[in-house]
């Protein structure tokens, strides 16, 4: 039965701990007695104001693989626990996912889901950049990584705005056709399958050049370089069109 009382989902209000407990209720009552609630962002930091939003990881075992039956529980939790959906952002994840994606979202300075894909996708921008430069100045185990880097922040931007733990995986054909799964778009299958070779280079720059071991000569470094801005652009794009970021 859903919850109501004064100043429940009151515009402008400051989210409240007890929101918290009203959806840690609810979830086990929806998902099983295994079911916890982890706050994060401005409300766990103590940094929530009027009008903020509460950021809230659901961890169950129970947690549905499907980005629509995620989105059906979420709304139905608001409603059970009687807290305003509008005001907040509800992450359902397993365990293991909240191994690698609730410790990424507990140490980023970002104060919501939003921020964080921003932020994820800003640090994106930088490493290509960098990766450029360094490639212009012949620094080709530098270019690399950065590449790499740039790919990997940008990817896992996508998946969480998405509402998806991101594989604790730093192979970028496995990130990339993920995303394709999740998104069911063409065009990131596409890019998968184009740059097979090129996408497993890269992510085996990411090991190799913190050993002093990469590049080999037969490698096209600028190749790659290009390959990166490709796929970044691609995946910046598409998630500024799903989420709106910068507005």
């Amino acid at each position: 039965m859903r919850r109501t009382g004064p100043g429940a989902g009151a515009v402008g209000s400051v989210p409240s701990w007890e929101w918290v407990r009203r959806l840690g209720e609810a979830a086990r009552r929806v998902l099983g007695e295994d079911a916890r609630v982890v706050p994060f962002g401005s409300v766990a930091k103590g940094r929530a104001v009027p009008g903020s939003d509460l950021d809230v990881m659901v961890v169950s075992e129970r947690a549905p693989s499907s980005f629509r039956e995620r989105a059906r529980i979420a709304y139905e939790l608001c409603e059970e626990a009687g807290v305003p959906e509008d005001r907040v952002d509800v992450l359902i994840v397993r365990p293991k996912d909240f191994e690698v994606w609730g410790r990424m979202l507990m140490t980023s300075e970002s104060d919501d889901t939003r921020a964080l894909v921003e932020e994820l996708l800003e640090r994106g921008e930088r490493f290509l950049r960098s990766a450029v430069e360094s490639e212009e100045r012949g620094w080709n185990d530098l270019a690399a990584l950065h590449a790499h880097q740039a790919v990997e922040l940008t990817i896992k931007a996508a998946l969480i705005a998405l509402g998806e733990a991101p594989p604790g995986t730093h192979f970028l054909g496995k990130l990339l056709g993920r995303l394709h799964r999740v998104t069911g778009k063409d065009a990131f299958g596409e890019l998968s399958r184009r740059y097979r070779w090129e996408l497993r280079e890269l992510s085996h720059a990411w090991s190799e050049v913190r050993y002093g071991h990469y590049p080999g000569e037969d490698v096209d470094v600028g190749e790659l370089v290009e390959v990166a801005r490709e796929v970044v652009e691609a995946v910046r794009d598409y998630v500024l069109r799903l989420v709106d970021v910068g507005d």
